[in-house]
């Protein structure tokens, strides 16, 4: 059962720290808060890519299950999930969406050429 304010007595907008996201997750899947958590360490300017998060998480192959975590996110924008982009810099899911994220990503900083994230060792995270 995933929580909720009830549970852990904290409201979304009260999630400031890495240990906030901890305690606001606590009933959430290991898996789940493991993506959570590291996709809240992506900087300003900065994207990492699925496979990233997977690899960084121990679970190199589930580059599929982080993306569908990162889909129902429910601590954005405080877990910047915008920030994960395919490994070729493109940007996933519904086309809408997409550019949604490729606005916020823009508006932070982050090089983006002909739709894509523009992947240097710089901008990868």
């Amino acid at each position: 059962m995933h929580q909720d304010k009830r549970v852990t007595g904290m409201k979304k907008e009260d999630v400031k720290t890495e240990e906030d996201v901890r305690r606001y997750l606590a009933d959430w899947s290991e898996f789940e808060k493991a993506v959570y958590l590291e996709t809240y360490k992506i900087p300003k300017g900065k994207v990492s890519t699925y496979g990233k998060i997977a690899a960084k998480i121990g679970r190199p192959k589930a580059c599929r299950a982080v993306a569908n975590a990162l889909h129902n996110n429910p601590l954005h924008p405080i877990v910047p999930c915008q920030r994960v982009v395919k490994a070729d810099g493109s940007f996933g899911g519904r086309k809408d969406h997409a550019e949604g994220r490729r606005a916020q990503v823009v508006a932070e900083g982050t090089p983006v050429r002909d739709g894509k994230v523009v992947m240097t060792e710089d901008v990868l995270y």
